[in-house]
């Protein structure tokens, strides 16, 4: 009895990975995937989170002139874009679910806002009274008594497109940049896609896959063709598809199906079109096969759920924490300009999620 006990604890992993490799071959419906609610959706934000810190560092760091690894590959895109890209796609997947199960744009719009913005206020609150304070030229009491030091809360959770970016004082001087908080860019965007999203949901069209999709192809297209209709900012255009092509994947989520092998045909059409003027679309298309396929036919990381989602904390801190670095180790190199900041941001995402996010979405 006792050996036999042993022999199927043994046997377990060879189960488990007998039964993963299967469901590689296989491939799994979306659907399907979801009704698991098992994913690997977080790791691959905070990898996401992280690789922007990677993509900005030439920008920040007085001793880091290195071209993008993705660039020096040839793919047309730097890590800081592929990353937001994969945000987007994630986000609008997701979130379509949440509007979807909730079936409450009140009960949407409420988990929207808890979710984005009291991180957001936190952040731009100790950035321009603590972290601002603590670096600013200026005399500490002239220093507060600058309209720019308050306008720059105020004027960034308006979330709109002209949003604050320096402080009084501050990195002035002897960096790269004096931006503060340079990857904030995203989040009135990221706010208009849940706008969009709510009108949609209201409206009743995700009642039917083929009239949302319709609808989210003219807008796209709308977009595409006549910009100066949409009150949003150019850059936005970009991110706001992928994100609408992670709504697409869900309300498709019957018909759908993950595999390795439609992955991998998909990148090798975005190679083979890399020089063609549709390798925007095939470099989407391609990056949303391998994010899908990562996050439901690898093995599930679920211990890393035990300590909560740093995702957010992280992206929001990235920026400040590469200027700190950039600040106090002028002479650090990629690897370790890189290091230091992944560190410190990791912890402030960390600290953002324990003692605010997660207390926030209990009022979900």
């Amino acid at each position: 009895m006792h050996r036999g006990f042993h022999e199927s604890i043994k046997a377990k992993p060879v189960e488990r990975f007998v039964s993963w490799l299967k469901s590689i071959m296989e491939g799994v419906s979306v659907e399907a995937a979801l009704a698991r609610r098992a994913d690997n959706f977080l790791i691959l934000r905070i990898i996401a989170a992280t690789l922007v810190i990677y993509g900005h560092a030439p920008h920040i760091a007085p001793a880091v002139e290195n071209v993008d690894l993705f660039v020096r590959l040839g793919w047309g895109h730097y890590s800081g874009d592929i990353a937001v890209d994969v945000f987007f796609l994630i986000s609008g997947f997701l979130v379509t679910g949440s509007y979807i199960r909730q079936k409450s744009l009140y009960k949407f719009a409420k988990a929207r806002f808890l979710r984005v913005f009291p991180a957001f206020f936190l952040n731009v609150t100790v950035l321009a009274l603590v972290y601002g304070l603590m670096l600013t030229t200026l005399p500490k009491l002239d220093y507060l008594r600058q309209a720019d030091t308050w306008s720059y809360i105020t004027t960034n959770l308006k979330m709109a497109s002209d949003m604050a970016w320096t402080l009084p004082g501050v990195f002035a001087e002897g960096l790269k940049t004096s931006t503060i908080n340079g990857s904030q860019w995203t989040l009135p965007a990221e706010v208009r896609m849940y706008v969009l999203l709510g009108v949609m949901g209201a409206l009743g069209l995700f009642a039917s896959a083929r009239i949302g999709t319709l609808v989210l192809i003219a807008v796209f297209f709308a977009g595409l063709l006549h910009p100066e209709f949409f009150p949003l900012h150019p850059d936005w255009f970009r991110i706001g598809g992928f994100f609408l092509l992670g709504v697409l994947v869900y309300i498709h989520r019957s018909s759908i199906k993950i595999r390795l092998e439609l992955a991998v045909a998909l990148v090798l059409l975005a190679v083979l079109t890399h020089h063609l003027a549709i390798y925007s679309v095939t470099f989407a298309l391609a990056l949303a096969g391998v994010v899908f396929s990562l996050a439901y036919l690898t093995p599930v990381m679920r211990w890393l759920e035990r300590f909560g989602d740093p995702s957010y904390g992280i992206y929001l801190w990235g920026w400040p924490s590469q200027q700190l670095v950039a600040h106090f180790v002028p002479r650090a190199g990629l690897a370790l300009h890189v290091t230091l900041a992944i560190m410190l941001a990791t912890s402030f995402g960390y600290l953002s999620w324990a003692f605010l996010e997660k207390r926030m979405l209990r009022f979900k």
